[in-house]
């Protein structure tokens, strides 16, 4: 960055010391620098080795500062991870990212057992690289892909990592919350499947493929009474609205289907509108 050729190198030095001991301590310009700065400090040569800062080569996983190393591991997964996420769950094989290759970040198998820490990673905490590889293949290369270093506003980019990352260490669900979650799944997509067959060619508004948000709101709704909430209230687009009203809001599937019937007439203005069920 143009910036950091112009500064003081006193006041660089301790924006750096700055950041790598709490990296939301800084301006989001410097994190972005540092974090650049990290992973390609780390970068080893073409020929294997690493060259170090006086320009003299060390071996990828030999006398080379091991927190440098560590601390370009986790800004590669966080800028690299969402490219070898299993997004198609019948593609094979799982896609693969060179740049996150233990040789392209200056590491090496015998490396793994190591324990390691970063203040830029889970508060600290020790592990082995081994143990972070893969939490980091976890959050950012499961069947979820994440991608958000792009994001210019810190306090936006900084609030996304924190609550990508801390899927970590949120529990598991038990097994009554996964038959509740498969529950809730299948009324929803039961309910789709009867309206496609029971109302060919009417506007409905389908929540198929979007199953999900029922899981959501129910999840919401369970976690209501544990924080306080005494009141609701939704709004929402047409897409899965009956599905809501039927399986959400528990409206009588009487009255619902009776208003979503070609004859039904409200005594309102606009009549026998497009959408009978606002």
């Amino acid at each position: 960055m143009a910036f950091a050729t112009r500064i003081d190198p006193d006041l660089l030095d301790e924006e750096y010391q700055r950041w790598k001991s709490d990296p939301a301590s800084v301006d989001g310009s410097w994190s972005a620098f540092f974090e650049g700065f990290e992973l390609g400090h780390a970068r080893p040569a073409k020929n294997g080795q690493a060259p170090a800062a006086d320009g003299t080569a060390l071996p990828a996983s030999g006398t080379r500062d091991p927190q440098t190393r560590v601390n370009a591991l986790i800004y590669a997964y966080r800028t690299l991870g969402h490219t070898i996420a299993q997004l198609d769950p019948l593609g094979e094989p799982r896609p693969e990212q060179p740049e996150l290759s233990l040789e392209e970040l200056g590491l090496a198998e015998a490396d793994l057992d190591a324990t390691v820490s970063s203040p830029l990673y889970a508060g600290g905490r020790a592990m082995t690289l081994r143990e972070m590889i893969a939490e980091l293949r976890s959050i950012y290369g499961s069947e979820i892909g994440v991608e958000y270093q792009h994001i210019q506003n810190s306090k936006v980019r900084h609030w996304i990592r924190g609550e990508v990352e801390g899927r970590v260490e949120a529990s598991a669900l038990s097994a009554e919350e996964k038959k509740r979650v498969l529950r809730v799944l299948l009324e929803a997509a039961s309910f789709e499947t009867f309206l496609h067959t029971r109302y060919v060619g009417q506007k409905r508004f389908s929540l198929e493929g979007g199953e999900s948000l029922m899981v959501a709101l129910d999840t919401i709704l369970q976690s209501c009474p544990e924080l306080g909430f005494q009141e609701i209230v939704m709004g929402m687009a047409h897409r899965g609205r009956l599905n809501v009203l039927a399986n959400f809001l528990r409206k009588s599937l009487r009255t619902l289907f009776t208003e979503f019937s070609e004859n039904y007439m409200p005594d309102l203005v606009g009549g026998d509108g497009d959408v009978k069920y606002h």
